[in-house]
């Protein structure tokens, strides 16, 4: 495929696609699942429920982030068993520690909580803390099966968590019981304990006994110390720059406005985060042995590349082109707005959905440093797009500026990710001029119907189109092979 390794290494040529597709059963059903249920929950609850929910998620992953200080990303790295058994016991007391610090502060920093998330969000601040220690237990959970390549049931406790989680949303929105964010809240919260318990059984059978002469939690600290010092603040700034939109908007408009940005960055990040997710934890592992093994990572990088650029390039042109008329088709016409965000948000986040696997390689290759330059970097710029629209008091400019904030930092980063793989950067250039050219013809054509035709029929059209678009790609692909 590449040009740049003819002769790929054996841990590189073997397959992704077994472990891939495994995960990605999972991830498809929660797909499947996630869209199925948005157009019902959306005539079920109001975007003001939807903004509470969207804050409190964004809060818990911002918590996630530094609850193990990032000792969870050196998981994977060492040989030795009873080595990473001991990381294992220095995350869940990090965990367990970084609960209690919020749990206290919740009492207290009731002032600012109400700043950050108005009063809607205030009866809340408490139930972070167990958010958290699910979240994170779960994720551990993950990490450690993900070491044993236990991929099948890695696959079903997505799967799980997602059935859990839109089951008692459903359940808790249809009358006479007809909650508000109490009943989307508790659906997360129920779908994390479900995978979570789920982990817990699989890990119990798998034999997993306690392990004695473990090697003491300060020695690992120390030994693993750029994670904390390092990976922690580029992750948390990475998270900042996708959850802090959640929050500024929370503060300078209102829980309406939130909602309707709250669906239009689940449409997009849902795919994108199942497909880079699966794609990441396979490619975790591949890259942590080819990096043990002294490989290159050219060839492994370029194979995770190229199905996301094929898969998400159309669906964002779509979206920029004729989010309003699909997105009040699907939900109904109170969120036309919210595919009017969409639009404006997607090319960020399709950046950000194939740069979210590849971010592996700066803990792989143990450039940590690399990683907080980049995310520093996204950080000021989408800050300082939310701030300067926030402060002239209207959602549309601050959102256009920060998904145009978005996009350039995104090409940063993917750009300096390329280069630590030795990637050539112009390749992904080919590549996306290549699934352009099979995309425009079909944007430009059902761009030109969308006026004349009924909506359902625009949102028919469109389905067939992607078909023909992947059927097109994929026969382009074949007479003419990339090469990088």
């Amino acid at each position: 495929m590449a040009a740049f390794d003819a002769n790929p290494s054996p841990m590189a040529a073997r397959s992704l696609r077994g472990p891939l597709l495994t995960l990605l059963s999972g991830s498809s059903l929660t797909l499947v699942l996630a869209y199925l249920s948005q157009p019902v929950l959306t005539r079920l609850y109001t975007p003001e429920a939807f903004g509470v929910t969207d804050a409190f998620v964004a809060l818990a992953s911002l918590l996630l982030v530094v609850g193990t200080l990032r000792y969870e990303d050196a998981l994977l790295l060492p040989e030795n068993e009873l080595e990473a058994r001991g990381l294992l016991r220095l995350c869940l007391f990090m965990l367990l520690s970084t609960g209690l610090v919020w749990g206290v502060f919740s009492l207290w920093g009731a002032g600012l909580i109400q700043h950050l998330g108005g009063e809607a969000l205030l009866p809340w601040a408490l139930w972070l803390t167990p958010a958290l220690w699910l979240m994170g237990s779960g994720r551990l959970a993950e990490l450690w099966l993900m070491r044993r390549e236990h991929f099948r049931t890695l696959a079903a406790g997505t799967a799980l968590r997602t059935l859990s989680t839109t089951a008692l949303r459903l359940a808790a929105g249809i009358p006479p019981v007809q909650t508000s964010a109490s009943g989307l809240i508790g659906g997360f919260l129920a779908g994390h304990l479900s995978a979570l318990l789920f982990y817990g059984w699989r890990l119990r059978r798998s034999g997993m006994s306690p392990a004695t002469a473990l090697p003491s939690l300060a020695f690992l600290a120390y030994r693993y110390r750029r994670f904390p010092l390092f990976t922690l603040p580029a992750a948390l700034l990475n998270a900042l720059s996708m959850r802090l939109p959640f929050l500024l908007l929370l503060t300078f408009f209102d829980a309406h406005v939130l909602g309707l940005f709250g669906r239009a960055f689940m449409v997009l990040s849902v795919p994108l985060n199942l497909l880079g997710g699966a794609t990441g934890q396979v490619f975790f592992v591949r890259a942590a042995s080819l990096r043990r093994q002294a490989q290159s990572l050219a060839h492994l990088t370029a194979r995770v590349v190229k199905p996301l650029f094929q898969l998400g390039l159309y669906p964002t042109l779509l979206l920029v082109t004729l989010g309003p008329e699909l997105f009040a088709f699907v939900f109904g016409a109170p969120w036309r707005q919210a595919g009017l965000y969409a639009g404006w948000i997607a090319p960020w986040l399709l950046l950000a959905g194939i740069a979210s696997p590849l971010s592996r390689l700066f803990d792989v290759l143990e450039r940590q440093r690399a990683d907080f330059i980049a995310s520093l970097f996204l950080f000021v710029l989408q800050t300082l797009a939310l701030i300067a629209g926030g402060l002239r008091g209207n959602p549309e400019i601050t959102l256009q500026l920060f998904g145009l904030a978005g996009f350039a930092g995104r090409a940063f980063q993917l750009g300096l990710l390329f280069h630590l793989a030795q990637l050539p950067q112009k390749a992904a250039l080919a590549l996306i001029g290549r699934y352009g050219l099979c995309s425009l013809p079909l944007v430009l054509i059902l761009d030109s119907l969308a006026a004349t035709i009924t909506p359902a029929l625009l949102f028919g059209l469109v389905v067939l189109s992607f078909l023909l678009y992947l059927a097109l790609s994929t026969w382009v692909d074949r007479r003419h092979p990339w090469q990088a």
